[in-house]
């Protein structure tokens, strides 16, 4: 049956050819469309199985949380500028509209317009779905891309809600700080809530988020302290008295990090991370603001990282480096060709067979799977090494036929009888290979099954369908000019012929060739047992990325990585028992939530006592509008006091290692171990002392500052009951949907995640123990580590099991399989020792080749048996002179398309190919090696049995 199909399409082929370029002219037109409409996503959830619960968890959050998908503005530099930069660019984001498309949605709204027009003013259902999807078209113009910039606090809430958000205890501590809105009572209240809520008290600074408090406490008392020293050069305005007052009860503002060298801005915008060409346009659009306001602010440095900017720099790296790596796979592939057919027209048939069978693999892939992902994304490349076999053995095939002096019609039928079988049966093998990672839980793993084995028989389907035609048409020509010049046609050897002395020297000395094979292959299995995996997913992503290297900024800057982790909950009161869960694990720096916003009614009710202490004192208060100069002593004293406490501050945070806290008390106060530090402090004291109208200066400050401070007290003094409806919309779309019926806790981590494999493993297991539904990229990222490794296993063991059944049904004896595949185990072993021999790691990329090489290495074995069975005994030479120079050109070509990869900016695609270059070099040389080796071992052995030289030397059809 089989030799019947391949007899009829070398008879198609020979005897209509321009039929076929018709017939498969339209198939490559359709194939086409198909392609055209490929997208891609480099997102790690798209490599997950798409029902687990982490990625259910994970989509759900993208879909129904804005603050999920963000873009942000990492700016750097001294703090006012920074400010500013923030000030000016804020609302220039807000203002970014997509109008790209709106000729588009215009023709699309005019179209339904008009569809509207024409149906039954009775048909309501469908009028109403034609409106409803005008409006949605509608909404698509001029669309406004973010809805909200986040880079300081919402204050207004604050002073409505202050002192309620307060822990009844630290209330209790603190509440004198809001009795005395004049400066030498509110300085005294100030040294007495220190010295109950921190001086002496361990525990006061013991959790990351008592730590940031207290940081932000000391920086209000800094801003304080420099608005007074403002005061006595007499520039202090009410707008810097106004500040340090808020400064003082709501802390800083900005976003700012700890040293105030740099300030993050949050973009949310209008759509989510799943609209493709909205995120690319709205971070090419923020990065032109940017740009341009980085001439008016040349002293500032700004940058953008968030998961926008992740997405649009892997989305643009990846389009360029499959673009050179295919480029550079073309051109190399072509020269070898063209130096080993010593021709060029061929080898330019079968790249151009390659380059039709690549858009029929894609078309293909978009009727399998719609969309590439971050594994997918290579399937040019692949495709490029591995489908040029097929044409490089049909182009072997046929030119030797021809310059042996065959006719075309003979040398056409000679290709399809005798190689196609091997291509056909090397096409299977790897394509089973391929397809066996269907069986694979990950999304991931299964779709590059699919794609590359569907794309592998799509381009196997071409070089039978349209290399043929290309070859014939050439031939013809070629015969009619030989005719009309009455010429003969010269035979031509275009073998390689040291191919086959070689196989000969090691098949006559196969004792030595099998035991030197076999040493070398102990060496590599001992080198292949010591290599290591790489944990760390930044190993694997672009070096120089500046929305990567932005992360590490943010992380030593603020001390938190923004690879967060997120958990949903379903009531606010569950959110709140997660959060509090999540803040008392080590691995933990930061636990942001709902309920820091929302005290229950009980922690409502115990604050409110405290709270209407304060109003009562606060409306006893008398705004003085002078200091009298017999208070300065006074002021002095409690100036005093005041460095005296904060230095306690900072000996306890250094001695429990609180850097943060320490730092700032160093702004302050000096550092105890630099002889040449001030203490702002004794300035401010010293100033005070040698100016002789020091009271009427403070007491300009106290007329700008008491009446402020008194009035916001009293505004935040408010003990309403705070509910959901009251929280301000951002701080709503922040942590809640929009029905507000589901609520986000975000997890920040406490360390950076991918260089401290423990700390990451510590960070996911600290999780689980909070929630199995936590998501985000460490537990996504660890459960595809897991699942890969196991899909791995069980697709190694698929593949090796039906490579070896297809082997034995095409040689029909299960010894020939077991021959076929010796060169295949020998250079899995052989590329594993050589990876770590030259250095390298597995990682979760480069590790899918171990499955894939079993696939692509079994090709040598298996056309050199086909060979070596229709030879016979005594012709190694031959085999390997012919076959041989097949299967050294498809090891280079390969090698070649995968070490095109090695030089993709994504160093996890640049290991993929390595590995795999690795591996099919590996596997060639196996087979040089131990196929003559072994073959010279069976041929000898037979010499003494005639009636098995029949067996070795039988010819299948």
């Amino acid at each position: 049956m089989r030799e019947k199909i391949l007899r009829r399409l070398a008879d198609l082929h020979a005897q209509h050819p321009w039929r076929m370029l018709i017939f498969v002219s339209l198939l490559t037109i359709l194939f086409m469309i198909f392609a055209g409409q490929l997208t891609t996503t480099m997102r790690v959830s798209d490599l997950m199985p798409e029902k687990h619960p982490r990625v259910v968890a994970f989509n759900k959050v993208i879909d129904e949380f804005a603050a999920a998908t963000n873009l942000t503005v990492v700016v750097q530099g001294d703090e006012h500028r920074i400010k500013a930069f923030a000030d000016a660019l804020a609302p220039r984001i807000l203002s970014l509209v997509d109008s790209s498309q709106n000729e588009k949605w215009r023709q699309e709204i005019a179209a339904l317009d008009k569809k509207l027009a024409r149906l039954d003013a009775h048909d309501t259902e469908k009028q109403a779905d034609i409106v409803q999807e005008i409006r949605q078209k509608q909404r698509r113009l001029d669309f406004k891309l973010f809805q909200r910039v986040d880079y300081k606090t919402d204050t207004e809430f604050f002073k409505d809600h202050m002192l309620m958000l307060i822990k009844a205890g630290d209330l209790n501590n603190t509440k004198e700080l809001f009795m005395d809105p004049n400066l030498v009572g509110l300085i005294r209240n100030l040294n007495n809530s220190m010295e109950k809520e921190y001086v002496g008290q361990q525990q006061s600074i013991s959790t990351r988020e008592k730590e940031d408090g207290a940081v932000a406490f000391i920086g209000g008392i800094e801003n304080l302290i420099e608005t007074l020293q403002l005061s006595m050069d007499d520039h202090v305005t009410p707008n810097a008295a106004q500040k340090a007052a808020d400064k003082l009860l709501f802390g800083e503002p900005y976003m700012l990090s700890y040293d105030r060298s740099a300030l993050v801005m949050i973009g949310i915008p209008h759509f989510t991370i799943m609209d493709r060409d909205l995120l690319l346009i709205a971070a090419v659009q923020v990065q032109e603001l940017v740009d341009d306001m980085l001439q008016e602010f040349p002293d500032v440095s700004a940058g953008l990282t968030g998961s926008i900017a992740r997405e649009h720099d892997e989305q643009v790296y990846a389009e360029q480096s499959f673009s050179y790596s295919t480029i550079i796979a073309f051109v190399f592939i072509l020269f070898i060709l063209v130096f080993s057919f010593r021709m060029w027209v061929a080898p330019l048939f079968a790249m151009a067979t390659l380059f039709i069978g690549v858009i029929w693999a894609m078309g293909a892939a978009w009727l399998a799977v719609q969309q590439l992902n971050m594994m997918t994304a290579m399937m040019a490349v692949i495709l490029l090494g591995l489908g040029i076999d097929f044409a490089i053995h049909f182009v072997a095939s046929f030119t030797e036929r021809r310059a042996a002096g065959d006719t075309i019609d003979a040398s056409l039928e000679h290709t399809f009888l005798k190689s196609v079988k091997g291509i056909i049966t090397g096409a299977l093998t790897t394509a089973c290979a391929f397809l066996t990672l269907m069986i694979s839980e990950t999304r991931g793993m299964r779709e590059l099954g699919i794609v590359i084995g569907v794309g592998l028989l799509a381009i196997l389907l071409a070089t039978v369908l349209v290399l043929p035609i290309m070859l014939v048409l050439r031939e013809r020509r070629i015969d009619k000019k030989i005719a009309l010049c009455k010429k003969t046609r010269k035979k031509r050897d275009i073998s390689f012929r040291f191919l086959g002395r070689l196989a000969e020297h090691f098949s006559g000395s196969y004792a030595f060739t099998l035991g030197f094979a076999l040493v070398i292959t102990a060496i590599l299995i001992w080198s292949a047992l010591q290599i290591k995996y790489d944990h760390n997913m930044m190993n694997i992503e672009p070096k120089g990325l500046q929305s990567i290297a932005l992360q590490d900024t943010v992380l030593e800057k603020f001390d938190l990585s923004l690879e967060s982790s997120l958990i949903l909950a379903n009531s606010v009161q569950e959110s709140r028992e997660l959060a509090e869960k999540s803040k008392d694990k080590s691995s933990v720096a930061l636990v942001s939530d709902i309920s820091a916003y929302l005290p229950t009614p009980r922690e409502q009710a115990e604050r409110a006592p405290h709270i209407m202490e304060i109003k009562t004192a606060m409306h006893r208060a008398t705004v003085r509008q002078d200091i009298a100069p017999t208070r300065l002593p006074l002021l002095i004293d409690e100036l005093d006091r005041l460095e005296t406490n904060i230095i306690e501050m900072q000996d306890m945070a250094f001695l429990g290692g609180q850097d943060k806290v320490d730092n700032a008390c160093k702004t302050i106060v000096g550092d105890p171990e630099n002889p040449d530090a001030v203490s702002r402090v004794q300035q401010l004291i010293a100033e005070i002392e040698n100016a002789s109208n020091a009271a009427p200066l403070l007491s300009q400050f106290q007329r700008f500052f008491a009446p402020y401070f008194k009035n916001t007290v009293l505004r935040m003094s408010t003990t309403d009951p705070i509910t959901l409806s009251d929280l301000p919309v951002s701080v709503l779309d922040q942590y809640s949907n929009k029905t507000r019926e589901k609520f986000l806790v975000t997890v920040y981590p406490a360390g950076p995640l991918w260089e401290d494999k423990e700390f990451l493993e510590r960070f996911n297991a600290d999780l689980d123990r909070v929630s199995q539904r936590a998501t985000g990229s460490a537990p996504l990222f660890t459960a595809l580590i897991s699942i890969f490794a196991r899909d791995g296993r069980n697709a190694v063991l698929l593949t090796v099991m039906l490579v070896f059944a297809l082997l034995w049904i095409d040689f029909r004896k299960p010894q020939y399989a077991l021959l076929a595949m010796i060169p295949l185990a020998a250079g899995i072993f052989w590329m594993v020792g050589l990876m770590n021999l030259v250095g390298m790691q597995f990682n979760f990329v480069n590790l899918i080749g171990l499955p894939l090489i079993i696939g692509i290495g079994i090709d040598d074995g298996v056309h050199l048996m086909h060979r070596w069975k229709i030879e016979g005994h005594g012709h190694m030479r031959t085999v390997f002179a012919g076959t041989g120079k097949a299967i050294l050109l498809t090891s280079l070509t390969t090698m070649f398309a995968f070490g095109s990869l090695i030089f993709s900016a994504f160093r996890g695609w640049a290991s993929f190919g390595a590995a795999l270059t690795i591996g099919v070099g590996a596997c060639f040389l196996t087979s040089i090696i131990f196929l003559p080796g072994v073959m010279g071992f069976l041929e000898r052995k037979v010499v003494h049995q005639p009636e098995k030289v029949r067996e070795v030397e039988e010819i299948e059809a």
